[in-house]
């Protein structure tokens, strides 16, 4: 009897468990089935925005310029989808409409309309707009309770004559990301005098920024003072966000605009505004007021490392040819007019006898999965007039120099150890090296000084020190006197500049000094009071040095993933600022 109640027991429970079981089983599929749903809908949604990111109805009313409390009394913020891409050319519009339908209303001086970040282009900016009685001009003055941060002032620039106008319209640079900042704007006549002062406070305790809110300074020995101007660090090559950068002479960040990806190589001014890269295929055309007023593509080429303008203010770029299997050996041209992409020059057809002895080596050490043979690696364009340029062949470690680009291209010359382009009929263009000094290898940065007499100019760039050709494994650059082999590891770099004498057929170096090591990359401007700035990419490191070569000071960054693509020095005169 027992027995028999055992097992009536096990039945009762086993089939409870079956029950159990297959509503366990029932739920798994629906929400397997759930699950599957959301994903379709979720994903149907992507595919929606996606096809409306260019409709200009959709973004009109998806895209507001809402007061934002969190920021400040009566300050508009831009409220958008996250996937709203700010460089593109119908987005601009849709906040061009919406801002001209608050413009509709009148602003004061003490009462002005402003907006954070209006175009999506600086995300430590505000633009203000107002009107006055009579002429003048606007100076401001940014400050944070950080001790460690020191007041930014400037005057703004409004385009007009003298400075003056009645109608003000200005982009603010220089706020702090997680300060409160407290701005005083100073309004002044003709004279300078002073005709009336506003304050208010920009609250941007909740934005975050890509960049550090403040380098690692160190003081070099140099007493001499720091040049005018903000740093700007193109290029952070992060695995996340790419961002283009500018800092104070205190490594302050003081403006920040996130692009679309891969790196801005240099900011060009013309006729009021500037130019930059967004990405690979994609150069914008920004106004004063962070307005992208033109998108330049390249077509099916990518940029890389250099973009200048030509006589006819035309941009001329260093590009691959995404069409055939060489790399980084086209110059191509952008007309600003028509959009047009030409190419001008193609190094391969030029150089086709040198590019069959050279090999595609697949131990790039940075593991970017190209595949092309890279065998000339152009990283930098100096435009002389009249349609000849300088170029910088990192792969080669030689500068060119070559005539007549946009008609009949020539080469001129090479400059480079002679045992680098021997036994190829290239040997002949290169220039002899007069005096005893170590040859540059795998350079960067051209700079061009002329003189007095035709033929006879300087160069300045960034020698790498760096003696390795992956195109040509089988040279040894320790021959020519190159021992560094790693671009991460190595003893220096230099700053160096050559005297090349075209009548003469020489090049000698007549300036250099140490700089921290960095095998690829990095950057040397040099400044017009013999200042001089020079990046050390690899090692996230930059500097300002005096016209003796000491350090004035210094600045270190933390590298997002390889390095510092390149430092250059703006003042903004004449662009945001008064000059």
């Amino acid at each position: 009897m027992k027995k028999r109640k055992k097992l009536n027991h096990e039945k009762r429970d086993w089939g409870l468990a079956k029950k159990i079981g297959l509503v366990v089983l029932f739920l798994l599929v629906i929400s397997g089935l759930s699950y599957g749903a959301v994903v379709f809908i979720r994903g149907l949604n992507e595919k929606i925005v996606e096809s409306q990111l260019n409709d200009e109805d959709w973004l009109s009313s998806n895209v507001r310029l809402v007061k934002n409390g969190s920021l400040g009394k009566n300050i508009y913020s831009v409220s958008k989808p996250v996937a709203v891409e700010v460089f593109d050319m119908v987005y601009q519009d849709v906040i061009q409409d919406k801002l001209d339908v608050l413009l509709e209303d009148e602003y004061s001086f003490d009462d002005p309309l402003m907006i954070y970040n209006l175009y999506g282009t600086n995300s430590l900016g505000l633009n203000l707009y107002f009107t006055t009685d009579q002429e003048s001009e606007v100076s401001y003055t940014i400050h944070v309770d950080d001790k460690d941060i020191e007041d930014f002032s400037r005057t703004l620039s409004n385009g007009e004559e003298g400075n003056l106008t009645k109608n003000h319209a200005y982009q603010l640079i220089g706020l702090i990301a997680g300060e409160e900042n407290d701005v005083t704007l100073t309004l002044k006549d003709k004279d300078g005098k002073t005709i009336d002062t506003k304050e208010f406070t920009v609250d941007l305790s909740d934005v975050a920024v890509n960049g550090e809110k403040k380098l690692e300074v160190t003081e070099g020995d140099s007493k001499e003072e720091l040049t005018n101007g903000l740093y700007t660090m193109l290029g952070n090559d992060s695995d996340g966000q790419d961002y283009l950068a500018l800092y104070d002479n205190d490594g302050i960040l003081r403006m920040e605009t996130e692009i679309i990806g891969y790196r801005t190589h240099r900011i060009l001014f013309r006729n009021g505004k500037m130019y930059y890269s967004v990405s690979q295929t994609r150069i914008a055309e920004v106004n004063p007021l962070g307005q992208v007023t033109e998108i330049y593509r390249t077509g099916h080429y990518q940029l890389h490392h250099d973009y200048v303008f030509d006589d006819d203010g035309n941009l001329i770029v260093l590009a691959n040819n995404t069409e055939k299997d060489t790399e980084e050996d086209c110059i191509i041209k952008i007309d600003l007019d028509t959009k047009a992409v030409t190419e001008v020059i193609d190094f391969e057809d030029m150089f086709s006898s040198y590019v069959k002895t050279c090999k595609v080596d697949d131990s790039n050490f940075r593991d970017e999965g190209e595949d092309g043979l890279d065998w000339l690696h152009l990283n930098s364009i100096v435009w002389l007039e009249g349609g000849d340029v300088l170029l910088s062949s990192r792969e080669t470690s030689s500068i060119l120099r070559v005539n007549n680009i946009e008609e009949d291209p020539e080469i001129v010359y090479i400059l480079s150890d002679k045992k680098i382009w021997e036994d190829t009929e290239f040997s002949k263009y290169v220039y002899d090296k007069k005096g005893d000094f170590k040859i540059q290898a795998g350079q960067h940065s051209l700079n061009y000084e002329g003189t007095s007499t035709d033929g006879v100019y300087y160069i300045t760039f960034f020698d790498n020190n760096y003696g390795k050709s992956n195109s040509q494994p089988d040279f040894d650059y320790s021959e020519i006197g190159i021992e560094n082999q790693k671009p991460f590891e190595g003893t220096e770099s230099y700053y160096y500049v050559y005297r090349v004498d075209e009548n003469q057929k020489t090049f000698e170096l007549v300036d250099s000094f140490d700089v921290p090591y960095s095998g690829i990359v990095s950057s040397v401007q040099p400044m017009s009071n013999g200042n001089v700035i020079v990046d050390s990419g690899t090692a996230g490191i930059f500097g300002e040095y005096d016209e003796e070569h000491n350090l004035i000071r210094q600045f270190k960054a933390k590298l997002n993933k390889y390095m510092v693509y390149r430092v250059f020095k703006y003042t903004f005169n004449d662009f945001w600022f008064e000059g």
